[in-house]
């Protein structure tokens, strides 16, 4: 049976690092309508994606706000016995709050508060992998004061710091002893920062230059629930069915150029290039409070999972073209890369290599003080052959979803 734990408790630490590491690319409408691109001062959603540009924004107050909704699918299915499954996940709801101001001509300050990390798969409770995972909800909030400075007409420098907020509700079935597992914990938290420059070196072309650090999410007072016979709690391996843990889950650090040239006065184009530092992550160290179901031969509760992720390079192309001079329309495509081997692929968040055609409007009032925008996203995992010789699961996968984006923004003056 202590081959079996020790199976549980390594599937469990492959169930962190990837739920932590599951980026949500949708921190500003208007950005998601292009592509998620980055090079754009309209408004104070630019905090996130760079800070120095808070300090283009040609307003000297500015809030934007924005919502949306994620509708997504995974699919598995065993070659050999030709099973299927899917997941019933419940609608995720990312969203973005933004502020900017001008204290002085040359000096901005900012906030932003993003979810860019998170994910929730349901696989329910019957399915063949229900001993890998069941069910994971996964939050992050990102609260980064900002600060900026205008050097002149055509440069600016900003810096951020992050502070990471966030949650994790990880379910999955024991059918080897008849039980259940939840791990839960409210209060992970992580630091990191933000830089940028932005640069304007003609009135039709935008530079944007942007480093995220990473931030590394402890979870330090994790509970750990185990619903089991009466007659496994006590012993040696199950010490107690409510014990604790502790474990860091880590958020990757991204770098992007970004670039928007104004071909004529109603067309722009917008390009990004971007870099997720996930190589660092070749191993998680996950620790239980009492409970001795670890991998560690001197340390019996911790265990060590070998993760070896890959860095993954994204490229994004937008467009926006203004059909009046209150009416946006956009479109834009990337293609998002996974950071997963197939030979770590797990059901917990179920990745793939994806195309994404992006789509949306944006209309303005009050002068263009006050302007709204509605963002429709489309995501279609290519599938790909899953071979984790680890925990003896293979057969295939693919996903896809959709995604409705709501947004406002003021600039009042």
């Amino acid at each position: 049976m202590k081959k079996k734990v020790l199976f549980f408790t390594f599937f469990i630490t492959t169930i962190l690092v990837q739920a932590g590491g599951f980026r949500v690319s949708l921190q500003g409408v208007r950005q998601a309508a292009m592509a998620h691109t980055s090079a754009h001062t309209r408004d104070a959603s630019v905090a996130f994606f760079n800070p120095a540009g808070i300090a283009f924004i040609p307003s000297k107050l500015s809030i934007s706000a924005g919502g949306f909704g994620v509708f997504g699918k995974a699919e598995y299915q065993n070659r050999e016995t030709l099973y299927k499954s899917h997941t019933d996940n419940p609608v995720s709801t990312p969203m973005a709050f933004n502020i900017a101001y001008k204290a002085t001509d040359k000096l901005s300050v900012g906030f932003s508060l993003t979810t860019p990390f998170g994910s929730g798969v349901d696989w329910g409770r019957n399915w063949a992998g229900q001993d890998l995972i069941t069910k994971i909800e996964l939050r992050s909030f990102f609260l980064q004061p900002t600060i900026a400075y205008r050097f002149n007409d055509w440069f600016s420098a900003g810096v951020g710091f992050i502070h990471a907020v966030g949650s994790v509700n990880l379910q999955r079935s024991l059918s080897a002893v008849n039980g259940r597992m939840k791990l839960e914990d409210k209060n992970a938290s992580g630091n990191g920062f933000n830089l940028g420059m932005y640069f304007k070196p003609t009135k039709d072309l935008d530079i944007s230059i942007a480093y995220r650090s990473k931030v590394d999410m402890d979870a330090v007072n994790g509970k750990a629930d185990f619903d089991l016979p009466s007659s496994l709690v006590g012993t040696d391996l199950f010490v107690t069915a409510h014990d604790k843990f502790h474990a860091t889950l880590p958020l990757a650090s991204e770098f992007t150029l970004g670039v928007t040239y104004r071909v004529i006065p109603k067309l722009s184009v917008s390009a990004d290039w971007n870099v997720s530092g996930w190589e660092r992550y070749e191993y998680l160290t996950f620790e239980f409070e009492k409970n001795k179901i670890g991998n560690d031969p001197l340390h019996p509760n911790i265990s060590t999972s070998p993760k070896f992720y890959k860095s993954t390079s994204t490229f994004r192309v937008g467009a926006e073209y203004l059909a009046t001079d209150v009416l946006a329309l956009r479109l834009g495509y990337y293609h998002d890369q996974s950071p997963v081997k197939d030979v770590y692929w797990n059901p917990e968040t179920p990745s793939t290599d994806n195309n994404a055609l992006t789509g949306g409007v944006g209309y303005s009032f009050f002068d263009k003080k006050l302007m709204l925008d509605l963002t429709g996203i489309y995501y279609v995992g290519q599938q790909r052959r899953v071979a984790n010789e680890f925990y003896n699961f293979y057969g295939d996968a693919k996903l896809n979803s959709f995604i409705l984006g709501f947004g406002i923004t003021w600039n009042p003056f």
